[in-house]
């Protein structure tokens, strides 16, 4: 039998072909260089987002650290503000913490209508302890800031103190005491 009947002929075979040319070495560092600015170019791209995403999320700063940095920072001027300037501001550090924390319309009162207020009110949203200290501080604080006494510079370190103990602010003087009490 003959593969050949009634199939149309075979085509002839061709030479094997010759080595296609290489390209240059021009081409050849230009396709280097694509591959290594293609590969640069995603891995800045995945460090961007990466750090957009994921390391650049804090946590929104509560209350209580921006009054202690505020206080903190009043507390670096004890030495530059006169007593009633220095008063004012850590009473308007203390009464924007107070607002912000436990809502409480302290901010937008005066000191004398907050006593009064707290005074009569059974409930208030500032827990015991902290109304307590927030009364004795804004009584210091009025009679600095608008009594001007001739003491008003001794008064500003206890008064500071005082602000940061509502806070909870470590100062030397409070780490001095809690190491007697434990020592004793």
């Amino acid at each position: 039998m003959n593969p050949t009947e009634g199939n149309p002929p075979l085509p002839d075979i061709k030479d094997i072909a010759g080595p296609e040319t290489l390209p240059s070495v021009w081409e050849t560092v230009a396709l280097i260089a694509g591959i290594v600015i293609g590969v640069l170019l995603l891995a800045a791209l995945i460090y961007f987002l990466y750090r957009k995403l994921v390391v650049t999320k804090k946590p929104p700063l509560t209350p209580l650290t921006i009054a202690r940095r505020r206080v903190r920072e009043i507390g670096g001027q004890i030495d530059v503000l006169e007593s009633n300037a220095f008063s004012l501001a850590l009473s308007d550090a203390l009464k924007d913490y107070l607002s912000a924390r436990f809502g409480d319309p302290l901010r937008y009162e005066t000191s004398e209508e907050f006593l009064v207020r707290i005074a009569s009110a059974q409930e208030t949203a500032l827990p015991g302890s902290v109304r307590d200290g927030v009364t004795e501080f804004l009584s210091v604080a009025d009679e600095i800031k608008y009594g001007r006494p001739a003491d008003g510079e001794l008064r500003k370190q206890p008064l500071l103190e005082k602000a940061g103990s509502i806070l909870g602010i470590e100062t030397d003087s409070n780490r001095a005491v809690a190491t007697e009490i434990q020592a004793g």
